[in-house]
């Protein structure tokens, strides 16, 4: 991804939200006030912007090729569903998982070092203002679309079973920290189903037992938990902590 090329679209546009007049110059942001006697703070920043996820864009990932060479997917479906989530890289080739909420505004992308908005604050000052806000992974997909919806942990599964289980639409959460009621209410009124990994002490089932009732509490959302791997995982797969797709793939 080139600073210079998504500069004119982010950055420029953030500092106008802010207050400032922002130029890059030698290789580098130079931020002038607008109005320094009117300096604005708790700017809600939206960042970062299609482009930027157009710019970082990519077709084919590594992680799809065991399933590819097992006959489970072809490369067109691999295609396909880097298409529908948006998938990118980075420039080191780590993929990107873009949150991109149900407006089809991208809030931020999970990558395996942790969150981008993260990186690029580190990287530049005129971020420090930057409210970052995050969404259900796969959430732009619910546009137009009426199906039930699916809910798992990993935006890999999501990704992989958008093409072998397609009457759902897939979504992710990405960490057990980033989910909460809050997140489910571009949900409402629909049919979504909870597909929690397993462990030995059923501790991340018994949480979303929990969870669920929060929901329901909030919104009108017909929501369930899945007990597959509860019901027909074996104990030595439920030490590894598998997923509804390593199941399927284990079966």
């Amino acid at each position: 991804m080139k600073f210079e090329e998504i500069f004119k679209y982010t950055y420029k546009s953030v500092g106008r939200e802010i207050g400032l007049d922002v130029k890059y110059v030698n290789g580098k942001m130079v931020c002038t006030p607008l109005d320094p006697d009117d300096p604005r703070y708790n700017v809600d920043m939206t960042m970062p912007s299609m482009p930027m996820v157009y710019l970082c864009r990519a077709d084919e990932f590594d992680f799809f090729q065991p399933l590819i060479d097992d006959g489970v997917l072809t490369i067109d479906q691999m295609h396909r569903a880097t298409e529908r989530y948006l998938l990118g890289k980075t420039k080191s080739g780590i993929p990107m998982f873009w949150m991109i909420d149900h407006r089809g505004q991208p809030l931020d992308a999970h990558i395996s070092e942790g969150w981008i908005s993260q990186i690029l604050k580190k990287r530049e000052s005129l971020l420090e203002y930057w409210q970052v806000r995050h969404c259900l992974f796969g959430e732009h997909l619910l546009a137009g679309n009426s199906n039930s919806v699916a809910i798992v942990e990993s935006e890999r599964t999501a990704v992989i079973l958008s093409e072998l289980l397609p009457e759902n639409i897939w979504l992710a959460y990405a960490y057990p920290s980033n989910i909460t009621p809050l997140l489910m209410a571009p949900l409402q009124g629909r049919t979504v189903t909870i597909f929690p990994y397993t462990d030995p002490y059923l501790s991340n089932f018994l949480f979303f037992q929990d969870f669920i009732g929060q929901v329901r509490r909030l919104y009108d959302i017909n929501l369930h938990i899945d007990t597959t791997l509860e019901d027909h995982a074996t104990d030595a797969q439920k030490s590894r902590c598998i997923d509804i797709l390593d199941f399927i793939l284990e079966s």
